[in-house]
């Protein structure tokens, strides 16, 4: 697979930052209620894989959850759960979202068919931003 990235029509911007030990803890004192309210059981598959930096990539998930409802413009107000955005990887490894019930409703309704996704973490600190946009047509 090609790391191409497709042309688009930029529609939302987000970006985010968050501590690691602000994840870490919240697993410590709410342990499996809080994992499941917030990640997939892909993410969580994903961060269990490497036990060392397990809330490192919880973070950065989770950045990239805040990231993405600044790019749709939205917050949790407007009804969508936090599994609703989930970042997984491509074939290739880069990160990438998939949007589904109430994200995905609104992500459609503001013409978002395509994401861009960063993210990076250190031992203290996760960030992520995310880019949404409309694919543009072959010319």
């Amino acid at each position: 697979m090609s790391n191409v990235i497709q042309p688009m029509h930029v529609i939302g911007v987000g970006i985010d930052m968050i501590e690691v030990s602000r994840i870490a803890r919240m697993i410590e004192e709410h342990g499996a209620r809080f994992l499941d309210r917030v990640f997939t059981p892909v993410e969580q598959a994903y961060a269990n894989a490497s036990p060392i930096q397990q809330a490192q990539r919880l973070a950065a998930r989770f950045a990239a959850k805040e990231a993405a409802l600044k790019a749709l413009c939205m917050g949790l107000r407007e009804g969508i759960a936090w599994t609703d955005i989930e970042c997984t990887h491509r074939a290739d490894g880069s990160p990438t979202l998939n949007v589904r019930a109430k994200a995905a409703e609104i992500a459609h309704r503001q013409g978002i068919d395509a994401w861009l996704v960063s993210l990076t973490h250190i031992q203290l600190m996760a960030a992520a931003t995310v880019t949404a946009g409309r694919k543009l047509q072959d010319r």
